[in-house]
């Protein structure tokens, strides 16, 4: 007969996925993975395999959030550049969440030797140019993003200004430090 698992999957991969972002995959150990969740350690391998793959699925469940979240902040938006704004805003930390961007983290700390990494990272990565690309094209069918401005050009800008911005608020940059360089990136936008 197949055992009750005591605890809950979901909230275990979350509390995982919050400890990987504070400390980051190398800081992060087995023993703190099992602290932070509660889960035992076999009931941890045999539900989520070795801290690798914990690591993997945690930054799968920051990326999926991530695009929801996105997606709720843009769908109110009243223009383009609002929305660009609105998009360039979610740097700023609310204190709800570790400093940062997991995902830059991620790129940052170790896309460079792990291929299972870097696809997921410059996936998510394509993804929000792509969005940021869609967004110039709108503000410029609505007048409100010149048309002198090449759009994949600008776009790829603002996306790199963008994940600067993220790497300045997991520095530890206050709140209205990184409006001033959101103010800085949308003046692109003139």
């Amino acid at each position: 007969m197949a055992r009750h698992k005591e605890f809950d999957p979901d909230q275990a991969l979350e509390r995982a996925m919050r400890l990987f972002w504070e400390r980051g995959y190398e800081r992060t150990s087995v023993q703190d993975l099992v602290e932070r969740t509660g889960v035992h350690k076999r009931s941890m391998y045999d539900t989520f395999g070795h801290k690798h793959s914990l690591y993997l699925r945690s930054l799968d469940r920051y990326v999926g959030a991530a695009r929801a979240d996105l997606a709720a902040t843009l769908d109110g938006a009243q223009s383009p550049r609002a929305a660009l704004r609105a998009l360039l805003s979610t740097s700023i930390n609310d204190g709800s969440n570790p400093r940062g961007c997991f995902a830059v983290n991620c790129a940052s700390e170790t896309a460079l030797d792990d291929p299972e990494v870097a696809r997921r990272v410059g996936d998510f990565f394509a993804a929000s140019e792509r969005l940021i690309l869609d967004l110039v094209l709108e503000g410029q069918r609505a007048g409100e993003i010149p048309a002198r401005h090449e759009p994949e050009a600008l776009a790829n800008a603002l996306h790199n200004g963008w994940i600067g911005v993220r790497i300045q608020a997991r520095a530890g940059r206050e709140p209205e430090q990184i409006a001033q360089m959101i103010d800085g990136l949308l003046a692109l936008l003139d």
